[in-house]
């Protein structure tokens, strides 16, 4: 079994760029990300409820949120590779996400490096509980 497939839970996003450091969703962002063993995947990241504006679903918009679904593969201990089949964000939709991946026991992280600016995207996740 591959170590990726289960449920993992969002402790931190960060970006870093020209040495500073935000956090796009917040300090205590919220958050699931979903690996399967047939090779599906889904993300939802989002702010923290306690710091999340009260709207009905139908006033919900994408702000605040980061949520996309598809193929998943990886190779060896190389990088990990999500196929985007939907997303929030349309112009994701048929493209591919590449996160390096670092595992220690319970944990996940993944990052990306900027192409053009040395910026630095880094999810921290912790395995769910069964």
């Amino acid at each position: 079994m591959n170590s990726l497939v289960g449920a993992w839970v969002l402790e931190d996003f960060s970006l870093t760029r020209e040495g500073t450091v935000v956090h796009p969703l917040g300090e205590r962002p919220s958050g699931m990300l979903l690996y399967t063993a047939d090779g599906w995947m889904s993300a939802l990241l989002t702010v923290h409820p306690d710091d999340a504006p009260v709207a009905s679903v139908f006033e919900e918009t994408a702000s605040g949120t980061v949520a996309y679904a598809g193929r998943w593969e990886r190779e060896a201990d190389g990088p990990v590779v999500h196929r985007i089949q939907t997303s929030h964000y349309t112009p994701w939709t048929g493209t591919a996400l590449v996160r390096d991946v670092r595992l220690s026991p319970g944990r996940l992280e993944l990052t990306v490096a900027g192409a053009d600016d040395e910026s630095l995207t880094r999810l921290r996740w912790r395995r769910a509980d069964a």
